[in-house]
């Protein structure tokens, strides 16, 4: 049976409506000024209630993330345009005094059917987690034990192998090392799921700094020149997947790169309309126009791991990254010319 929670300041709708509900449903009445930490499955609040204990109730909410937490506000007009303030991000359903008992039951019943799916839904995101762990673990185990028998084999037994034995083994490694980065792109891409989606305000100059010292030996190596603007905007977002996102864009502008052409790359911002767009531009090997429609996707290589290594997981990474924090994310490019990379998140407020 669903329990529902009553925070009503009003006694005697608090009374009325808690005799009608106990018919039905476990009715808890909180003390006056307290989110009690009991568990519920839909809360009844009035409007001096929700005035009072809005952080309190939000905190509850986020707290059940994901799992969807109801909140049905019982109001007279007048108090629904006082406490604009507190509507929308605290209240999912809304209902107007006085109160028809068959309408009442209608919202709770879909509210309460809600909350049971979201519930559902939890619990097999978390069984399938478990098994994607599992599975992971248990595909690097004998991949493990391939590679170390595989070098054990070029350090132990290298003339008895001969050359076309020693390429046929370094074959095997280089497969190994391929699936290595398989499982690592997945574990990556599963991972952005479960980040923290707080959001924050987050400095993307500091942002952009983090990500250049982690990918300081690679530019220099490839005698990279990095522009980055100045002033570049505070954005709202989350540190460890701007972070991801940064660092993945840095890392394809080097990477896609002719093998005689020295690296520039420019980094710079831009703030319209309370949006900030932060553009990666290179000079690179570039993207024709079919292909960025599909760029995006899981496991899209477009030029081959012969010659560019990776799995294709990083930009459906970078993707989902960046919707998890409510942006946007696009390319512009010719080919054998470069490309830009542009992603778009609500600025500072």
């Amino acid at each position: 049976m669903s329990h529902i929670l009553l925070l009503l300041d009003h006694k005697t709708n608090r009374t009325l409506l808690s005799g009608w509900l106990e018919q039905r449903y476990n009715v808890i009445i909180a003390e006056q000024g307290t989110v009690p930490m009991t568990p519920f499955d839909l809360c009844l609040i009035d409007g001096p209630a929700l005035d009072r204990l809005w952080k309190d109730v939000r905190l509850r909410k986020t707290v059940e993330d994901p799992a969807f937490l109801p909140v049905m506000l019982i109001t007279s007009n007048r108090e629904a345009e006082l406490l604009t303030r507190h509507l929308w991000k605290t209240v999912d359903e809304l209902i107007r005094i006085p109160i028809e008992k068959l309408e009442l039951q209608a919202r709770v019943e879909m509210l309460l059917r809600t909350r049971q799916l979201s519930q559902d839904l939890k619990l097999r995101n978390e069984d399938l987690e478990s098994f994607f762990h599992a599975m992971t673990h248990d595909l690097r185990a004998p991949l493990r034990a391939i590679k170390g028998f595989t070098q054990l084999l070029q350090e132990d037994e290298t003339s008895q192998i001969g050359e076309q034995g020693q390429q046929d083994l370094e074959q095997i490694l280089s497969a190994s090392a391929q699936m290595e980065e398989i499982i690592s792109g997945l574990v990556a891409f599963a991972r952005v799921e479960r980040s923290n989606r707080q959001m924050q305000l987050v400095s993307l100059e500091s942002i952009v700094h983090t990500c250049l010292q982690q990918l300081q030996l690679e530019i220099r190596q490839r005698h990279a020149q990095v522009i980055v603007g100045e002033n570049l905007p505070d954005v709202q977002g989350s540190t460890i997947l701007l972070t991801l996102t940064v660092t993945n864009l840095l890392s394809n502008a080097l990477k896609f790169m002719p093998p005689d052409r020295r690296p520039i790359i420019e980094i710079r911002a831009t703030t319209a309309e309370q949006m900030c767009r932060l553009e990666v531009t290179d000079n690179g090997i570039g993207i024709s126009s079919e292909d960025q429609l599909r760029l995006f996707q899981p496991f899209m290589q477009l030029h081959g791991i012969e010659v560019y290594e990776g799995v294709g997981l990083g930009l459906a990474t970078v993707r989902k990254a960046v919707e998890l924090m409510g942006g946007r994310i696009g390319v512009t490019s010719t080919p054998e010319k470069g490309s830009t990379f542009w992603l778009e998140l609500h600025g500072g407020e």
